[in-house]
């Protein structure tokens, strides 16, 4: 069974994907963009939800309209500290979600062990939608370990992986566990390097959003 992976494609994704992998974008415009990101994608997820009609009363006449179903079903995950841009683009399509949030560290190859210092998700129900959110979906180390701690607190109707740039080789070990998941990206770039990072990518997301730690 092959992982289902949606890749965003709209051309103002492109751009700002572009701006966020610039080596000379500074900080600021950096976060700006994988705010963006995150609203866009969050945008073309509310696609696959279902939605109901509706009528209203117009100042002149009644009209037919529409509204999203399950908006307010929505759970997502952050994971510090990256993703704090991210899930800031995604309220914007998502005013209503739920948030759970951990703090989560990738340890060096080959094993990549992970440090989970602190973790907080609400409990999970069964007609609920789990957006796991992380910019760099890079070895799929990390959002597997997320989503085993998510399992913990109930399995959802639908989970979900947004990443701005992801590789197969992640999206694969995560799948092996989580076969059912949905993964959400702008880009799936081709190789890892020795550590881990994605090549081309974007660097570091977490310090070129908030600063490199000394």
């Amino acid at each position: 069974m092959k992982p289902q992976v949606t890749v965003v494609s709209h051309p103002m994704v492109m751009e700002q994907l572009t701006l966020a992998r610039d080596r000379r974008t500074n900080q600021v415009a950096f976060r700006k963009a994988v705010y963006r990101l995150g609203r866009l994608m969050a945008y073309e997820f509310l696609r696959t939800l279902e939605t109901e009609e509706s009528v209203v009363q117009t100042p002149l006449g009644r009209a037919r309209g529409g509204k999203v179903k399950g908006n307010d079903k929505i759970v997502i995950i952050l994971v510090l500290r990256a993703a704090i841009p991210f899930v800031e683009g995604m309220y914007k399509s998502f005013p209503m979600a739920r948030t759970g949030v951990i703090s989560a560290w990738r340890g060096e190859a080959p094993d990549f062990p992970i440090e989970v210092t602190y973790s907080k998700i609400p409990q999970i129900r069964a007609d609920d939608v789990v957006v796991i959110a992380d910019p760099m979906l890079a070895t799929g180390h990390t959002l597997l370990e997320v989503a085993r701690r998510v399992a913990k607190q109930g399995r959802p109707k639908r989970l979900a992986f947004f990443s701005v740039i992801a590789t197969m080789t992640g999206i694969d070990y995560v799948a092996k566990s989580f076969p059912r998941a949905e993964f959400y990206t702008c880009a799936v770039d081709p190789t890892l390097d020795e550590h881990g990072y994605i090549v081309p990518g974007l660097g570091d997301a977490g310090d070129r959003a908030f600063g490199a730690p000394r």
